[in-house]
């Protein structure tokens, strides 16, 4: 038996996909302009993204760093429009809406080429010894070489 979360999460996913078709649709013969991602820039502070997303893209509240909506500028307009459309079938308080009438679709490849230009700083976990040292410990699996037997 399907569970409505899983239900809606099966819409949510379909309607993703009909949205991406439908944005941008090869036939429709219009040659889309270039993204500019200084203009990104003031659009990702303008509307707040730095509020959940961090200056940066790698700190706050969701990582848009190797994210991936961010695969295709389809599948981040898509992500885009589809929280404006299915807000009141799948409600969140997570991400706000941007419907085309908010956030056009020039300005979201904008801010899609803005957050593409962001890298990843975090040093790789495995690195940090004392992190290590830490984890080990509290898998009860760490054992300190340097002290004498």
């Amino acid at each position: 038996m399907t569970t409505l979360r899983q239900f809606r999460t099966r819409v949510a996913i379909g309607a993703l996909l009909a949205a991406g078709l439908l944005l941008f649709n090869p036939a429709s013969g219009q040659t889309p302009r270039a993204a500019d991602a200084a203009r990104g820039k003031q659009l990702y502070y303008k509307h707040g993204c730095y509020g959940c997303h961090g200056f940066n893209g790698e700190t706050g509240v969701r990582r848009l760093v190797g994210s991936p909506m961010l695969v295709q500028p389809e599948t981040f307009i898509a992500y885009l429009r589809l929280r404006a459309d299915q807000q009141p079938l799948v409600p969140s308080t997570r991400m706000p809406s941007f419907p085309a009438s908010s956030l056009s679709d020039s300005e979201a490849l904008d801010i899609y080429a803005y957050v593409r230009s962001f890298v990843l700083h975090a040093p790789d976990p495995k690195g940090i010894r004392a992190l290590q040292k830490a984890v080990e410990s509290a898998q009860g699996t760490y054992q300190d070489h340097s002290a004498p037997p």
